[in-house]
């Protein structure tokens, strides 16, 4: 499988990792056949790793027989970074959220569905081990309510803590409110039957050990609990993920969802600034 890289800037973590599971550590081994970067800074990454450098997106396109839109650090430009991928038919996987503007995750879902291009955007917690063995406990038992927790500013990381929600409730999302601060979210989501979500997201000198990722959900009269600490597992999982949906053009996440968090993102900034007032979710 050929795989075209798109990014805002190549020296990343997600670069650097998501190139090094795909060509070495999945079983079905892919090939990084070229890379575009709109703003390059520091070294040159494709000389460093041994991948062919285009002068546009439009020739990673056409080089590869799927594309991954990073830029992890720039969610703002998925939708101009992304577009030529879009509107190509090829499968197109958008790291970590479609947009920090809802009204750009609406286009991108857009341009994609007009031209038949599969989509997928999803954060890599998503596919925790952790969250993966605390749904095998669960089973079929009902989820009555759901908390998250995590680290960060809300947006650039608060999508990490709320994907393991989304997993468990489901992206129909109707309304939320953010009863906490700007360093510290507490965001309540609700769906159409009711249940209820809460989403911590604190920032701090010292967030990761104050406010580690944690998980859990209440089913059957006992909650389920985990922490996130095998950050290795997700990334590698989360490639897995996005070669078969390469592979199938069959996403795992529902375009609502993927809308949905970034929603949830915005309008959690609309119901804080209101002072917590719930506030409709509208795909």
């Amino acid at each position: 499988m050929k795989i075209g890289f798109i990014d805002h800037h190549l020296n990343n973590y997600h670069a650097d990792t998501f190139l090094r599971i795909l060509t070495k550590e999945l079983e079905q081994k892919a090939t990084v056949v070229a890379a575009y970067e709109s703003n390059p800074v520091g070294d040159d990454w494709c000389a460093k790793n041994g991948v062919a450098r285009v002068q546009s997106a439009a020739e990673v396109v056409a080089a590869s027989d799927a594309v991954i839109v990073l830029a992890p650090d720039n969610v703002e430009a998925h939708l101009t970074l992304g577009r030529v991928a879009l509107e190509s038919g090829k499968p197109c996987f958008v790291d970590k959220n479609l947009s920090s503007s809802l009204e750009d995750a609406r286009k991108i879902v857009e341009i994609a569905a007009a031209h038949k291009t599969p989509l997928m955007s999803s954060s890599s917690l998503r596919f925790s081990v952790e969250l993966e063995e605390l749904m095998g406990r669960i089973g079929n038992a009902p989820i009555e309510t759901i908390f998250s927790r995590g680290f960060g500013r809300w947006h650039g990381y608060g999508v990490h803590t709320i994907a393991p929600a989304l997993r468990l409730i489901g992206g129909n999302v109707s309304r939320l409110c953010d009863t906490g601060t700007a360093g510290a979210s507490v965001v309540t989501i609700e769906d159409a039957a009711g249940r209820r979500a809460l989403i911590e997201v604190r920032e701090a000198d010292n967030q990761q050990e104050a406010s580690p990722w944690q998980i859990g959900a209440l089913a059957a009269g006992r909650y389920e609990t985990a922490t996130i600490t095998k950050f290795a597992e997700f990334y590698k999982n989360l490639m897995a993920q996005v070669t078969a949906f390469f592979a199938t053009g069959k996403s795992p996440i529902s375009v609502e969802e993927q809308l949905a968090t970034v929603a949830i993102e915005t309008a959690a900034d609309e119901s804080r600034a209101a002072g917590g007032k719930w506030v409709d979710i509208r795909l």
